[in-house]
């Protein structure tokens, strides 16, 4: 009863794991876009001096957040972005991180299977294998794989 469990868990490790990858590049434009959001909403500070008749000069801060300070930096939203940020920040970088350990047909492999969407008879043709073949790529990618990045399969 628990080998029928085990190999349930571990097929759903290995699921989670190329949802990851198949989505390596939304991570990628979820940060960029992220960045922008919190970027809008804390917008950055400038700062400028100015000389008026009768005085040595003034240092003026003019920011767009002055009327918004206090509560957009303590926003729930801008928490929120920032989180999301760093979790895909943390799930890029341990992908490409878990990328250094294959070899290059591997990361032929998971980059036509997981990051362009080929088929596993397309990437037959275009690796120039047997589909069998791309099936063992597949399994040995994914073991290689399910050790570098276990820590995700929680996320």
């Amino acid at each position: 009863m628990s080998s029928v469990k085990e190999k349930k868990s571990e097929r759903h490790r290995l699921k989670t794991i190329e949802n990851h990858l198949r989505h390596y590049h939304q991570y990628k434009i979820g940060i960029r876009n992220l960045k922008l959001q919190l970027d809008n909403i804390m917008p950055r500070i400038t700062a400028t001096y100015e000389v008026k008749e009768g005085s040595r000069g003034t240092f003026a801060i003019k920011s767009d957040t002055e009327t918004y300070a206090i509560d957009r930096i303590e926003s729930k939203r801008a928490l929120d972005l920032h989180e999301q940020m760093e979790k895909y920040r943390l799930l890029v970088d341990c992908i490409d991180a878990a990328m250094e350990g294959l070899n290059d047909e591997e990361k032929k492999f998971v980059e036509y299977r997981y990051f362009c969407n080929y088929t596993i008879s397309k990437m037959a043709m275009t690796m120039g294998y047997g589909e069998s073949t791309i099936f063992c790529f597949r399994n040995r990618v994914l073991d290689k794989l399910s050790h570098s990045l276990s820590g995700l399969v929680t996320m």
